[in-house]
C-alpha cells in the first residue's frame, strides 16, 4: 500500500529533480532533452504514483520510469537522426539505434570521439560526422557540394588523424 500523501510524494519528486537531470543528461547528451526526459518522467510519476508499492524504493522507480521513457524515446525515433550538442564547439549528429543503452565507458569514448572530431579542420570533420550519422557517401556529396572522391578521402584522412590521436 502506498503511504504517500500528495505532498510527501511531490517533495520528494521534487527533491530529486536534479538527480534525474543527471542520469538524463547522461542517457541523451544533451541539456534540451534530458529536460524533455525529466519533465516526461515527472509526469508519468505523478501520473501513475498510486503504483508506487514501497516510497522507500522511490528513487529506483523514478530512474526506471525515466530510463524506459528513454528507450522508448529511441524507438519511437528509430532510424531519425538527431542532434546532441553536448560540450561539443558546434553540433554533432548521430543515428540514434533503436534501444540502443551505452555503458558509462562507451558514453565516455564516444563523447572523446566527438570531442577529437570536433577538433578537426572542418574539410575532414563535417564529412566524417555526416558520415558516422549515416549518411551515404553520394548524399555528403550532394550536401556539402563535392565529388565523391573527395567526401571518400576526407573520410578516410579524418578516420587517419583520429586513429593517431587514441594511438598516441
Amino acid at each position: 500500500m502506498n503511504c504517500y500523501t500528495q505532498n510527501d510524494f511531490t517533495g520528494h519528486l521534487l527533491f530529486m529533480q536534479d538527480q534525474l537531470f543527471y542520469y538524463a543528461l547522461q542517457l541523451t547528451e544533451n541539456q534540451h532533452d534530458a529536460r524533455d526526459l525529466v519533465q516526461e518522467t515527472s509526469y508519468k510519476a505523478l501520473r501513475h504514483r498510486n503504483k508506487l508499492l514501497n516510497e522507500e524504493n522511490i528513487r529506483a522507480w523514478l530512474y526506471t520510469i525515466l530510463r524506459n521513457s528513454y528507450i522508448n524515446l529511441l524507438r519511437s525515433s528509430h532510424n531519425r537522426k538527431t542532434i546532441i550538442e553536448g560540450n561539443l564547439p558546434d553540433p554533432v549528429i548521430i543515428n540514434t539505434l533503436a534501444g540502443k543503452e551505452y555503458s558509462p565507458d562507451e558514453l565516455l569514448m564516444r563523447k572523446e570521439l566527438h570531442e577529437i572530431i570536433g577538433l578537426l579542420p572542418e574539410t575532414y570533420g563535417e564529412p566524417l560526422k555526416m558520415f558516422l550519422s549515416g549518411y551515404s557517401y553520394k548524399e555528403i556529396s550532394e550536401k556539402i557540394n563535392i565529388p565523391i572522391g573527395t567526401v571518400k578521402s576526407r573520410i578516410h584522412l579524418g578516420k587517419k588523424k583520429i586513429r593517431k590521436v587514441y594511438l598516441a
